[in-house]
């Protein structure tokens, strides 16, 4: 391949990051609300106190919406905001390819194998938090392995200020563990840099917002950091310590058999495999320990996995590697053709049952186009060098592509809620004042954005909307007669009413 090579693994890697990334509205939950977040600084000049349709919500800290904010301004031109707002996952993601290649001593290697993680692909297409998180991640790892703390507190900073505690925590954790190996015994060294580095993005904003309000303060740090650690807070996922340890048979899919080759093969006898080994310990270690589990949480162990797996390539057994290889191509070849068989029979007039009946399928030149040339390019990848995380990468991109090419106005239908609130909106007034109850974060976010509906509403508002989970008729109380019903298509979860008095 000579140097086409290095173009063709950089075009792979490029189309992953961007597909995906623009076409479709916010979808719940964690896309939704985090836009909402975006919006309320567009909209408000507030860049403070991150704030849901009028309502102060400090789950996070805000560097993601501040950035994904400056993306609206700059892009908002010429796309929809909320897709000017998921550039700044490409951003982070981005970032985090990079420096997870410079982590792994500029090994392509790692970020191929990064980017061709099963539980990678969704969450880094998403507009969410865990992004700039898994960017600050990376860096600090990247710090770690050279010895710079100025580079590891600047790692530790981004993830502070893109998810609170949990971050710098699990660096600075790895850090201190790390001292116990011999070849790390001096690594201490650097911690009063990676300390000053930090300071900055540890206390300035913290600083601001507990002026600004004690309350909001408490909330967010102690609430929303120790409480959803402990359970205290009843937020996050289900309390399963071995969640993360289940989930990464398939989220952790093409690194982690890779990777135990690499502990089996080296048994951590030098720094390149000691670093993302004690890395991935600890955090998997600190997130099984937690009392709320989900899947997303766990991203952040990817970064030294992948480095771990990259680390195997130049001694894997020639029975894993065309084990993995043939898992890798084949099944991504047949779901390829399996992706395009059904699109040519849903455009013919086949109806997945997955799609509600009211979608009309359209053939979008520019998504069939693009759809082509990534069939092309999976076949062109199959000859570049690496094999097999070039293989991977270029199966989990087609597959992805094909989705979110021919298959994304389908979805997007079932998953937006412009229709439900283009419905609801014929139904309302021009300019009426609407009151909102029960109403879900998502969905708090998507109405004041589609339909400018903010909570609290007024008292004396003439309408009232309200969400329940089952179809029957709310009774709102005395004074209120219905006006309007809808759910999205196919949805039996979610059911909204519109009451007027």
């Amino acid at each position: 391949m000579g140097p086409f090579a290095g173009y063709s693994r950089l075009a792979l890697l490029a189309a992953w990051v961007l597909l995906g990334l623009i076409g479709h509205d916010p979808w719940k939950p964690d896309e939704a609300y985090t836009f909402g977040l975006v919006y309320h600084i567009l909209e408000t000049g507030d860049w403070l106190v991150p704030t849901l349709a009028g309502e102060p919500f400090v789950e996070k800290p805000p560097l993601f919406f501040w950035t994904a904010a400056l993306f609206c301004k700059f892009f908002g031109w010429a796309l929809p905001l909320h897709d000017a707002a998921r550039l700044a996952t490409g951003f982070y993601v981005a970032l985090t390819l990079w420096f997870t290649y410079l982590a792994a001593e500029r090994r392509i290697a790692a970020p191929l194998l990064l980017a061709a993680t099963l539980g990678y692909l969704q969450h880094a297409h998403q507009l969410i938090t865990d992004n700039s998180l898994m960017a600050g991640v990376a860096l600090g790892i990247y710090g770690l392995s050279r010895g710079s703390g100025l580079l590891l507190g600047t790692g530790a900073g981004m993830a502070f200020l893109s998810k609170g505690l949990l971050g710098p925590g699990l660096l600075g954790l790895t850090a201190v563990a790390l001292v116990a190996l011999r070849d790390w015994r001096t690594s201490w060294r650097i911690w009063p840099w990676a300390l000053l580095a930090l300071a900055p993005w540890a206390l300035i904003w913290p600083s601001l917002l507990y002026s600004h309000s004690p309350a909001l303060f408490h909330e967010w740090f102690w609430v929303n950091n120790f409480g959803r650690f402990t359970g205290e807070s009843g937020l996050g996922g289900v309390l399963d310590h071995a969640h993360y340890l289940k989930a990464l048979i398939w989220f952790g899919l093409p690194a982690w058999p890779l990777a135990v080759w690499t502990v089996w093969r080296h048994r951590l006898s030098s720094p390149i495999v000691q670093l993302p080994a004690m890395a991935f310990a600890v955090m998997i270690v600190v997130l099984s320990a937690a009392s709320s589990a989900r899947t997303l949480y766990g991203v952040p162990f990817l970064v030294p996995l992948a480095m771990l797996a990259a680390a195997a390539l130049e001694t894997l057994p020639r029975w894993l590697d065309r084990l993995m290889d043939a898992l890798g191509t084949w099944g991504s070849a047949a779901l390829g053709i399996a992706l395009w068989v059904a699109w040519i029979a849903f455009i013919a007039g086949w109806r997945p049952k997955f799609i509600d009946a009211g979608f009309t399928p359209t053939v979008g030149p520019i998504a069939l186009i693009a759809a082509i040339a990534l069939t092309a390019l999976w076949v062109h990848a199959l000859r570049v060098q690496p094999r097999l995380p070039v293989r991977w990468l270029a199966g989990v991109t087609l597959v992805w592509g094909l989705v979110m090419t021919l298959w994304l106005p389908a979805l997007d239908y079932e998953k937006s809620y412009r229709g439900v609130i283009a419905d609801m909106q014929r139904h309302r007034p021009p300019g009426s004042c609407v009151a909102a109850r029960n109403l879900t974060e998502p969905q708090r976010a998507v109405f004041h954005y589609f339909a400018g509906i903010a909570m609290p509403g007024r008292s004396d508002c003439p309408l009232l909307l309200v969400h329940t989970p089952s179809a029957a008729t709310p009774t709102p109380g005395d004074g209120w007669k219905l006006a309007w019903r809808g759910t999205r298509p196919g949805d039996n979860k979610e059911f909204f009413w519109l009451f007027s008095r």
